[in-house]
């Protein structure tokens, strides 16, 4: 019995590094998010932005390392647990309620991460249009210079056919 009070703890302090890395992530939503709301392509420090999602990265990199040790502890203790729930109450109390914070966590940076790809999504599309249109202005550009160069060179031909006659 003390062993798997041992394994429960074990899994307790997993899950509590997995929440701090969960804060983190949140943290750095937030970074990301102060990167680029209301700011135009050029505007934006995208090498901090990529340094955030680097950060980023290697925190998902842990959980996962942590998912993976809190799984195989779980299965470990499974057995145990499930057939003596009473004796281990208060430890799978306390794994229930760090849970539902974690739950309540992932579902935030969920959404943060949903609305930092909208905003960068949105940045991408105006700049987009904005290459769009230069390009756009610069083809009527040429075509008014050809345009006006052509006819320039019509009336010198025409002033020098009207001098012949």
């Amino acid at each position: 019995m003390e062993s798997i009070n041992n394994y429960l703890q074990v899994m307790i302090d997993s899950l509590n590094k997995k929440e701090e890395l969960l804060d983190r992530l949140i943290e750095k939503n937030s970074a990301q998010e102060a990167c680029i709301k209301g700011k135009a392509y050029e505007d934006v420090d995208w090498n901090a932005f990529n340094l955030l999602v680097e950060e980023k990265e290697a925190a998902i990199d842990r959980i996962i390392v942590l998912d993976e040790g809190f799984e195989s502890t779980y299965r470990l203790v499974k057995d145990e647990v499930l057939n003596n729930r009473e004796a281990y109450r208060d430890k799978i109390k306390e794994l229930q309620e760090i849970i539902t914070r974690l739950t309540d966590k992932g579902a935030s940076i969920q959404t943060g991460e949903e609305r930092n790809r909208s905003t960068v999504d949105n940045i991408f599309l105006k700049a987009r249009q904005e290459i769009k249109k230069q390009r756009t202005g610069m083809k009527v550009a040429s075509t008014y210079y050809n345009t006006m160069r052509n006819s320039v060179i019509r009336a010198a031909e025409d002033s020098i056919l009207d001098q012949k006659k």
